[in-house]
């Protein structure tokens, strides 16, 4: 938004007006340069300002969803559609296809995506629509797991339960995990995230959860994962070690599990290690999540690099890490002993 001098005869003060364009406008900003949490906020002011504008809705879902939070983005999505005109809004399908195939919800991705091109043909996504149909189709070719809706229910459930133990709301996430193991003994990965849960609200039942996953998978390094850092929470680290001792020597493709193994290590103390592991990823993985930057920030303190600790663990008080501010707060006064990560702590 440009902004006119007033005339030089008229002597006006006009005021300054932030309003959903002034904060659109800096979103996209801080968009550009891949700061996205802060994309985020100011994209929520813009729509908080300006409810009735579907661009502004539309471009907040696109940076949720770049930042992995593609349950939320699509129920701005679903909400712009259903509030405005569809065929103004058809880009908002092939968004949502790409939420949903990143949720692993491959036939509701199938069924958006073919909506949008049924209703833009010649439409800017197109191709890229066509291309993510041929992606689902080469994956699931033999058509077995496609328009089972009742795993779709769950798996939007499960991505639900893992959200709010990331928010460290336990106690919400319990009943949804429990109704997925009644419903799928064999889901692992619920096992796994009950576990953690029941852990940090200190039910030992996490160790009966636990014990039956490892009798079906005993390689499984999620309830070791978990196991660890139930034991360094209480402070037992001969207890940790054995499963910290197999945590080491693994280096998962995938960049979120990666990612998680070096927080564990970094709640073992195994500074160097993780300073490596991070070192070893692009800074697009993680410079934007306060707790992953905090993590890196312990690791620089306890390898001896202090003026890089200070400038990351600045960066994740700004995006909002609590730990961060408090150590920023203490000032000279913090010692080496304060710089502690735990994952579930953060």
């Amino acid at each position: 938004m440009e902004f006119t001098h007033p005339k030089q005869e008229s002597k006006k003060v006009i005021p300054f007006i932030q309003n959903g364009d002034y904060f659109f406008h800096r979103g996209i900003i801080a968009y550009r340069k891949k700061h996205l949490q802060r994309a985020v906020k100011l994209f929520q002011r813009a729509v908080k300002l300006t409810n009735q504008e579907p661009v502004f809705h539309i471009q907040l879902a696109a940076v949720l969803s770049e930042i992995g939070h593609y349950e939320q983005s699509n129920d701005i999505l679903r909400k712009v559609l259903e509030e405005h005109n569809e065929e103004e809004q058809v880009d908002c399908y092939f968004f949502m296809a790409n939420n949903y195939a990143y949720l692993g919800l491959f036939d509701r991705a199938q069924v958006s995506a073919e909506k949008y091109i049924t209703m833009q043909p010649e439409g800017n996504f197109a191709n890229d629509a066509k291309d993510l149909l041929e992606l689902l189709e080469f994956e699931y070719e033999d058509g077995a797991l496609w328009n089972d809706n009742h795993d779709d229910e769950f798996l939007m459930k499960h991505e639900r339960a893992r959200v709010y133990l990331k928010n460290g709301d336990c106690l919400s996430a319990i009943p949804i995990l429990e109704e997925i193991i009644s419903k799928r003994p064999t889901h692992w990965s619920a096992y796994n995230h009950l576990a953690e849960a029941l852990f940090r609200l200190e039910d030992e039942r996490g160790f009966e959860i636990s014990s039956q996953v490892l009798s079906e998978d005993e390689s499984n390094l999620f309830v070791r994962a978990n196991l660890a850092l139930y034991y360094l929470k209480q402070g037992n680290n001969n207890k940790a070690e054995p499963y910290i001792r197999s945590i080491r020597i693994v280096y998962p493709i995938d960049y979120e599990n990666y990612l998680f193994l070096a927080e564990v290590l970094c709640a073992a103390g195994d500074y160097e290690e993780v300073k490596e592991r991070f070192e070893r990823m692009a800074d697009s993985f993680y410079h934007e999540n306060e707790r992953l930057l905090y993590c890196y920030a312990v690791s620089l303190m306890h390898t001896g690099e202090k003026e890089r600790a200070l400038n990351f663990v600045k960066k994740s008080a700004s995006l909002g890490c609590a730990k961060s501010k408090e150590l920023i707060k203490s000032g000279n006064d913090t010692s080496l002993k304060q710089w502690t990560y735990h994952p579930w702590d953060a």
